[in-house]
Formats: structure tokens, sequence, C-alpha cells
């Protein structure tokens, strides 16, 4: 078994940290404080952490960059994609233009969690914002499709839309709602769509829903999963068959989200909510933390599976970390708002 250090990172605590995603062409990290409508990026060489709000936004989802824009990150709020301009130093920045919008299919529902594929293709997932969270399943998953400006369902009847990572080389996806207790796998074809979901992990205890639940989820090169347990103080490693290999501890027992960076991709950061969901949460609960494994132990996660921004050329894959700008962004004939 692996053995690992764990350290907190500047920045202080947030209330409900989530969506890390590592800039390799930056040496950043990004992520989201989603109920404060806060963004965050670590300077990995200044061991630094630049935060700003958000003007315009009610709750910030994700954050992604654009390809080719040093400046420019779209951002999940609400039932919209947005985008905004950050400097990364900046303490306040504004809505550039309002991409979509699914208020009219997602009613009472907001975006969770969100990501991109090697291809750069955006996934994003809802859920209620109703209190009761766990008994209503009015949420769906979506791919967005850039060059239409339009979102194609997956799949719906889902809870708490989560964990999403992807293996590249046996085109599988994983997916966590968290409601469900599961992480399923499922098929991709060339298009992005995904099919023929399966169950790899069960949380459940002999079909009881216990108060840990998963969160979100990354992957290494062999295929591994690492998954947030919120409310259980750790990240589990997941072997692709389903197995448990080790179990990551954490200071603080809300974990939400996980993702590898650093200059080698052999550190896994890890978000952390001091938001009272079950019971009061003292320090370093909403921490970010980096998880540094020990001298000797390889544990570095393929750029091919590393979590990338969406491309609006859908046939692209470029390995880049950054999201192509859309073209369609600037058309004429776009029913984009801009703020």
């Amino acid at each position: 078994m692996s053995s690992y250090k764990v350290q907190e990172i500047p920045g202080g605590q947030l209330e409900l940290g989530e969506a890390p995603h590592w800039d390799a062409a930056r040496q950043s990290l990004y992520y989201v404080s989603l109920t404060e409508a806060t963004i965050h990026r670590l300077d990995h060489k200044q061991n630094k952490v630049y935060s700003a709000s958000v003007d315009g936004c009610s709750s910030t989802s994700f954050i992604v960059p654009v390809k080719g824009r040093s400046s420019e990150f779209v951002v999940g709020d609400g039932t919209r994609l947005v985008l905004i301009s950050w400097d990364g130093l900046s303490a306040k920045v504004h809505i550039v233009k309002v991409i979509a919008d699914l208020a009219g299919q997602e009613s009472g529902n907001r975006w969770n969690d969100g990501k991109v594929d090697s291809r750069g293709r955006l996934y994003a997932g809802t859920m209620t914002t109703d209190e009761n969270c766990f008994e209503i399943c009015t949420g769906s998953f979506y791919r967005f499709e850039a060059d239409k400006m339009s979102f194609v369902k997956q799949f719906g009847d889902v809870f708490i839309s989560n964990g999403l990572a992807w293996n590249d080389k046996t085109k599988k996806f994983y997916y966590v709602d968290s409601a469900a207790y599961e992480v399923r796998v499922f098929d991709v074809d060339k298009d992005g769509n995904v099919s023929n979901g399966q169950v790899l992990f069960d949380f459940k205890d002999n079909g009881k829903k216990p108060v840990p639940f998963p969160d979100g989820m990354t992957i290494d090169e062999k295929g591994n999963l690492y998954v947030a347990v919120f409310h259980g103080s750790k990240v589990l490693k997941i072997n692709p068959k389903g197995k448990v290999e080790q179990e990551i501890l954490i200071p603080a027992k809300q974990v939400t989200s996980v993702a590898f960076g650093g200059p080698n991709l052999d550190e896994l950061y890890v978000t952390t909510a001091r938001k009272q969901v079950i019971d009061p949460q003292l320090a370093p609960a909403g921490a970010t933390f980096k998880v540094c494994y020990c001298q000797h132990t390889t544990l570095i996660t393929s750029r091919q599976h590393f979590v990338r921004p969406f491309n609006s050329s859908r046939g692209r894959g470029d390995g880049s970390k950054t999201c192509s700008s859309c073209p369609v962004w600037q058309n004429n004939n776009d029913q984009t708002t801009t703020n």
C-alpha cells in the first residue's frame, strides 16, 4: 500500500469547495466555492491562492479554462453556462456572456459537477435546489455541443449529479450520483454519448444507505478511480474491477472532490466543505489539501485521462488541457445574451 502525506494548502476554509481542475499551462489549480459564488487559483510555484467573487453569479458549480484565451473561463452558474474573464489575480470578476441556459428544462434545479473529456467535450449534470435532495431525482446529465450551442441529454432521473471520469484506453466513462450511493461505468461512443450503465462499486451496506456517500472523482493512468467520500473523511482508491485498494484519510469530514496536479501530475488535490450538512464542521473543514506520495511511489495520472476543458471542434483531440474557444459565440446569429 502506498504511503502518503497530507498537507493543507493556503487559502483558508471554503463553505463548499468543489471542482478542482489542474491547468498545466498556468501551473495552477483552479477550484470553486459553489455556494459562495467564488473562484480560486492556487499558483503552484508561489504556493499562494488568489480568490475572486463572480459578480452576477448566484453559484459557481465548476470552472473550466478556454483554449487559446489565457484569461477566459466557462463557469456553471445555476442552470447557466457563463463565460468570464479573469486574470487570476483580481478579487472581483464579471460575466462576459451567457453561453447557454437550461432554465426551461431544469426549473428548480442547478448545475452541480461538470468536467470535460480528453477531446474537449463538456459534460455536466444537474440536481434539485430543494433541501430534500436525497429524495428528489429531477436532475439530468448532459453533454454540451459547442458547435450547435445545445445540450444533448445523456440520461435523467438523477438525484445529485457528481463525480465524472473517463478512461480513453477502454472507452469507459465513470459516474457518481451521490444519492444512489454508486459508482457506475458506461460505454462511450465516438460522438461522446454514454450508454449501458452498470454498477462498478456500491457504497450501500447490505442495501442500507450509510451517512458517508460518494462525491467527486478522478482517475489515474492505470484506471484506478479516486472517489471523495463526503462525511467519510477519506478518498477511496478503487481499481477497475471495483475493489478498494486504499483509503486516503483526510483531516476533514466533508470531502467533496479530487484532481491530480503538480508539474508531474503526481499530487492529489482534495477539496472539502465547512457548510453544515449533517452536523457542525470545525477547522480545517473547508480547506483544500494536497496529498503527496512518498519517494519510490509512482502515481502519475496520464495526460490522456486528465481533465480537459471543452473543445469547439468535436473531432479534435490535441492533448491540450485548456479549452478551445467556440467560434459560434461570436456568431451574429448567436442567441446568447451579454451581461
